[in-house]
């Protein structure tokens, strides 16, 4: 026995959802990503919520914005995965380039000022990038992730998340596949080994703690 007492194990995601070290990732909505998802309306409803929820609460939202690189710097692979994409653009040369109709957010999902913005080319939020750095100068141990697609970047970046010691909670109702069954996939390997909430679920756990700490 050392005498110094553990944390609590988590139960249930509200033991992990403080605002203040949470933050929202809304991954990749991107028109040729999350605005090629099936159900859009019904995904871009739940985004609004949590991201308006996250602002009443100061939860830090971040935003995933994928750029791929030139044509004549990507890898085999690279060009491999674009090639057997079966939704928006599948050219090399066109795919997601800077300055492109593909890589421009969703109309009335733009980034504000003070949102972290993470660029990348592969699908998880901690390769190549910054993110892990910024999370932890905010003191952020929870990632809640919204977007698409469920059984690409979200699967990839909640077990990179947890993989670096972050707890990950997926709001179930805000993530989508481009298949009925990728999705299903996705969210069945996700449910044992992350916490899985509906998103009025993670806001009530946000707007709870707000109250609580401002004396409400």
């Amino acid at each position: 026995m050392t005498g110094i007492e553990s944390a609590p194990v988590p139960r249930t995601a509200a033991d992990v959802l403080q605002p203040v070290r949470s933050a929202l990732l809304l991954w990749d909505l991107q028109n040729g990503l999350g605005g090629q998802a099936p159900g859009l309306p019904e995904l871009s409803a739940a985004w609004r919520r949590l991201r308006d929820a996250a602002r009443a609460s100061g939860v830090l939202i971040v935003r995933s914005r994928h750029v791929a690189a030139r044509p004549d710097l990507m890898n085999a692979v690279e060009r491999w995965r674009i090639s057997r994409r079966t939704h928006g653009e599948n050219r090399p040369g066109h795919y997601m380039q800077p300055g492109g109709h593909d890589s421009a957010f969703i109309p009335g999902f733009e980034p504000q000022p003070d949102e972290l913005v993470i660029d990348k080319s592969a699908p998880s939020l901690f390769h190549d990038t910054e993110a892990d750095t910024r999370l932890r100068a905010r003191g952020i141990r929870t990632l809640v992730l919204a977007g698409v697609a469920t059984d690409i970047g979200i699967d990839f970046t909640a077990r990179h998340a947890m993989a670096l010691g972050y707890f990950a909670v997926v709001a179930e109702d805000a993530v989508g596949g481009y298949t009925a069954a990728a999705h299903e996939h996705a969210m069945a390997i996700l449910r044992p080994s992350a916490f899985v909430a509906p998103s009025d679920e993670i806001i009530s756990c946000w707007s709870a703690c707000q109250a609580a700490a401002s004396g409400g």
